[in-house]
């Protein structure tokens, strides 16, 4: 593959994560109308992916 792709796939997924720890403090933080149980879930499925992505796929792409 190439490097250029992997690194941009990389780029994504640590982008993914910081954006998740973002949205994170700001439903603890500020007041708004609705359950803030299942924003803060919602959020750590999109921080669940790029870190399985990162911990398990980029062994399969290196390997490959």
């Amino acid at each position: 593959m190439e490097p250029a792709f992997i690194l941009f796939m990389i780029a994504a997924g640590f982008w993914s994560i910081i954006t998740s720890f973002v949205a994170i403090i700001r439903i603890l933080r500020n007041k708004f109308n609705g359950d803030k149980l299942t924003w803060i879930l919602i959020s750590m499925i999109a921080f669940i992916g790029p870190v399985l992505w990162l911990v398990n796929g980029r062994k399969l792409i290196v390997r490959g």
